[in-house]
Formats: structure tokens, sequence, C-alpha cells
């Protein structure tokens, strides 16, 4: 597992990192608490986003949610983030961002894979900005790469999300924000841990950034 996780982050780097544009570092932990005799969940995630690999701070972002599961494949949630974006140079600017949302998760056996659905409502009240809403949506897939001792302990993963202003507040503003596309692989070292390397590039109307992406995903019961 771990030459495999190394030759990967090795032929990330190689192969997608840009000449004008730093490969950059997103470094996440997701957490799910189960509430016992209870179909809700409490959803929690800390993201350290950098414009390189290790230095270079875009953005902080903490998120949490209450999920409701109305069925084994549909989760359904509510939650607040808080974003902390600091702008690029050498005297960045900072602002401050609280974000309302509301959430549709599916998934479904798509033979020995998981295909999921995710469908997601953004109110953003950020610093120094009017009132903006988003719409996004996730379709992405899991495919186990290993069955040992049939445990699944290690897959491949790819989504792509595309970003959906909700409103044009200026008549230069674009209805699309930005689509990202993502694959990586992951590894299952317990029942309710696993962990995951990537690549992601996050394309918007004028640029094309491209990261790195380290997570912990992180299951526990109350």
């Amino acid at each position: 597992m771990k030459h495999a996780f190394t030759l990967t982050f090795l032929l990330l780097t190689s192969f997608f990192s840009v000449a004008n544009n730093p490969l950059g570092g997103w470094y996440m932990y997701f957490g799910n608490a189960e509430i016992k005799n209870s179909n809700f969940k409490i959803h929690y995630e800390v993201q350290h986003r950098n414009r390189e690999l290790i230095s270079d701070l875009n953005q902080l972002l903490l998120r949490t949610s209450l999920q409701y599961k109305i069925h084994d494949q549909i989760l359904l949630s509510t939650g607040y983030g808080f974003v902390y974006t600091e702008t690029a140079g050498e005297n960045p600017v900072s602002f401050k961002e609280n974000r309302i949302y509301q959430e549709a998760f599916t998934q479904q056996n798509f033979g020995f894979s998981v295909l999921k659905h995710r469908f997601r409502y953004e109110q953003r009240f950020i610093e120094d900005t009017e009132f903006k809403t988003r719409f996004r949506y996730q379709l992405g897939i899991d495919i186990p790469l290993t069955n040992r001792e049939n445990q699944r302990d290690f897959y491949a993963s790819f989504y792509n999300e595309v970003f959906i202003n909700g409103e044009k507040l200026e008549p230069s503003d674009n209805l699309f924000d930005r689509n990202r596309l993502y694959f990586g692989a992951g590894y299952k070292i317990k029942n309710n841990l696993n962990i995951q390397l990537g690549w992601m590039n996050q394309m918007t109307e004028d640029i094309s950034n491209q990261q790195i992406m380290l997570s912990i995903h992180h299951n526990i019961k109350m």
C-alpha cells in the first residue's frame, strides 16, 4: 500500500504540474458521527487549501451538517460552512464567508462499483459582497481494486462536479462558476477509516488550477 501511494504521488506531480501555475496542495479531514439508534448523523470536516504543495494558503474551510438517512441509498443534509480566503500575491487580502447549504446524496451499486450523486444548494454570505447562491452537482464512482478476505481495501475514486451561480449580480457575471475533475486512489485502513490521495483540476472560465488532494475519511458511532 505504501509503495502504491508513493507511485501515485510521483506520477501526479510529474504529469499534472503546470509550468505557469504551481501545483497546489489540499489537505482534508472528513468525519461522520452516527447517532445510536437513529437515522441521524453529524458530519464535520476541515480543509486546508494551499496554492503550492505546502505553502501559500488559499483557503481554510470548516464545515458541519446534520444528516438524515431516509433510505439506505439516500441521505439528506443541512449544514453550515465557514471559509477564510487569502488572495494571491506578496500582500494578500483576506476575507471571510459564512455559508448555509442543503444537500441530497444518493448512491447505488454499479456492478462491483459504487455510483454516487450529490446535489447541493448554497447560500453564501461573503464579506463586503452581495448575497449569492450557488448550485452544485457531483457525479462520482468508487471502483474496488482488491478484495482481500471479502474486504475491499484498495480502490480508485473519480468524480466531476459542476458549480452554477444562482444569479448574475453584474452584466459581466457568468452563471458558470467552475468545474472540478478528480481522480485518485484510496485505502481502507479499517472498516471506519480510509485515506485517499488524488489529483484535481479546478477549471473556471479563465484559469485552470491543479491540486494534489490528501484526505482522511473517518466514521464513528456515538
